[in-house]
């Protein structure tokens, strides 16, 4: 008897090297090769499918490819064609070598970024640290320009090389998720606090809204969020010639969190919407050319925001300015009820030319409880953004339409105030301005016979440099660094001791007692992160002196680090005065109420 026509086909169907099915249209087995037999022995029904928990994609003009690992793992990459009746064809290649290989050069790739990115950065920040010791002193009007080209031209450096870095991590998967309990208006309020002196070289406003009914505390990642926040204010910020950029944080119906960074820039272009969010993509070629960048902050935070199982979006019209917005699924902290912030019913009026101040003011004592009013209402307090130039005569017509009047002065502090103590403004708040922040100073303002004695004290910290007498360790082996940080330090009071690496540091540590550690994390012999440990174990006079962080790293990744290994806190190196400064402050024990609060 004959053989049929098709046993050649069978058997070229058998001695295909690849595994190789035929599946009925329910995912049944029909047919396989020895080659499929071999590698998916465990494949029982259609209810547990080769490619294990892996969701195919639908077909598409009859067939579909996709990549799954198999239970040894091995990784495949399967390519399924309909043959008749919903009868398909299902072909698997063995791609774990390919997939090992990508990862392992992927792995490298980031080693090298990584090693790359330091190693460029250490020099930059010298260059940024010294720009900045100059213009603290007093310069030329050609040589300020000079010092300012430097300083800008470092800073977008060094902006180029943080997001290259941030997304080589995302690319090799680096995305390791904390749950913790934090407040999302302390993260937005950092972050513009950060960008503030940016945005004030611009003549930008940055402010912080929150709306009533949001969450005091919620449980997540509060560095990844705050990356997300960076990378979207900072682009505003970048992108917006005058106005100002507002981080307003809302509850959504579905329990989520939604944070929206609003700015009065150009806009994006609806054809250019859908793209931007893409790598290496950006909105406008001319702008892109004026302002510079990778095309990668935006992509950073998609990529982030997905990865914390949010989503992110834009609404924008051109001339209109852009409003970005990301979407997460924060719980809130139910563990912890703060005592909610209220100023009663005190009646506000703000004066200010910005709209975007103005809004933000108007709103934050709306949500404390005050009343919004005009000028011409009889406020209680007037919160008066503070300017150059204002004379006494200005300042008592203000104060015969209230009670107290409250500048609203910039980071640069103590020039301001003494200008507003000269014309006769008693209190002041710093901006971007945080909520508890002004709900403390209006009562201070309104309750000025109870509160003559802090008044008093603050005023003499005021008279004399704020950190006079801090003792600070300082641990930095890299002479520039060292040199800046010092400079800053001692300009402020602070009587600075200096050692060059962590077993200096520990030793020094174990010997006299200090207010303030700072700890280079790279250093030779022992890092700052052993030094760390060592400190806290060793039971010496600064066991229990706060210790931060320093670190040309600005990964999530070595802030975490940090934090495991007992330090307080951690600044990114080139370092700014004004954070370190802030830093300082912290840990001076005399709390000014005129300053930012940390909650």
């Amino acid at each position: 008897m004959a053989q049929p026509a098709v046993a050649p086909a069978f058997d070229a169907f058998d001695a295909l090297p690849d595994p190789v099915a035929i599946l009925a249209a329910d995912g049944a087995l029909v047919r396989a090769n020895p080659a499929f037999r071999a590698a998916f022995r465990h494949w029982i029904s259609p209810q547990r499918p080769p490619w294990g928990r892996v969701q195919p994609p639908p077909f598409k003009d009859g067939q579909r490819r996709f990549d799954a690992p198999a239970p040894d793992g091995r990784r495949f990459e399967w390519v399924e064609r309909v043959l008749y009746d919903g009868a398909r064809l299902a072909i698997a290649r063995d791609i774990t070598r390919h997939v090992v290989a990508a990862e392992d050069a992927l792995r490298a790739k980031t080693t090298l970024f990584a090693t790359l990115t330091h190693e460029l950065r250490t020099p930059l920040n010298g260059i940024l640290g010294m720009a900045g010791l100059l213009e603290l002193g007093k310069l030329e009007p050609n040589a300020k320009t000079y010092v300012d080209a430097i300083r800008q031209s470092g800073e977008h450096l060094l902006d180029l090389i943080i997001e290259i870095l941030d997304y080589s991590r995302l690319e090799a998967g680096h995305i390791a998720l904390e749950a913790a309990p934090f407040d999302p208006e302390v993260t937005m309020q950092e972050v513009a606090e950060l960008l503030s002196p940016k945005a004030r070289d611009k003549g930008l406003e940055i402010v912080v809204t929150v709306r009533g009914d949001a969450p005091a505390r919620v449980i997540g990642d509060d560095g990844r969020l705050r990356q997300i926040l960076f990378n979207l204010a900072g682009n505003a910020v970048k992108f917006t010639q005058a106005g100002g950029v507002t981080l307003e944080l809302a509850q959504r119906p579905n329990g989520r969190l939604r944070f929206n960074v609003r700015d009065t820039g150009p806009g994006v272009p609806p054809e250019k919407q859908a793209l931007i969010f893409e790598e290496f993509t950006q909105a406008d070629a001319g702008v892109a050319r004026r302002h510079g960048g990778t095309g990668l902050g935006l992509a950073i935070v998609k990529r982030l925001a997905l990865a914390m199982g949010g989503e992110v979006g834009l609404v924008s019209r051109p001339g209109f300015g852009a409003s970005f917005w990301v979407e997460l699924p924060f719980e809130a902290d139910e563990s912890v009820r703060p005592a909610p912030l209220t100023i009663g019913a005190v009646r506000v009026a703000v004066l200010t030319p910005s709209p975007t101040l103005l809004q933000s003011l108007r709103s934050a004592v709306a949500s404390l409880g005050g009343v919004p009013v005009d000028e011409s209402e009889s406020p209680d307090v007037i919160l008066y953004d503070w300017c150059e130039g204002v004379d006494a005569e200005q300042v008592d017509a203000l104060k015969r339409g209230a009670r107290a009047v409250i500048a609203l002065a910039s980071q640069e502090r103590r020039e301001a105030i003494a200008q507003c103590r000269a014309v006769g403004i008693e209190h002041y708040t710093l901006k971007p301005v945080r909520r508890r922040s002004l709900a403390e100073r209006i009562g201070v303002a309104l309750g000025a016979a109870e509160h003559a004695s802090e008044i008093s004290a603050e005023r003499a910290e005021e008279d004399a440099p704020p950190l006079k007498g801090l003792r600070v360790l300082l641990a930095e082996d890299n002479p520039i660094n060292a040199l800046l940080a010092r400079t800053l330090l001692a300009r402020e009071g602070c009587i600075v001791s200096v050692v060059h690496d962590g077993e200096e540091a520990v030793a020094a540590a174990s010997a006299a007692s200090f207010d303030l550690i700072l700890l280079d994390i790279r250093m030779p012999r022992l890092d700052g992160l052993e030094a760390a440990a060592r400190i806290r174990a060793g039971g010496g006079p600064s066991a229990r002196a706060p210790l931060v962080a320093l670190t040309a790293d600005a990964g999530e990744e070595e802030r975490v680090r940090a934090f495991q290994a007992g330090m307080d806190d951690f600044l990114t190196k080139p370092i700014d005065a004004t954070r370190l400064l802030a830093v300082a402050e912290r840990f001076t024990g005399r709390p000014n109420p005129a300053t930012f609060a940390r909650d």
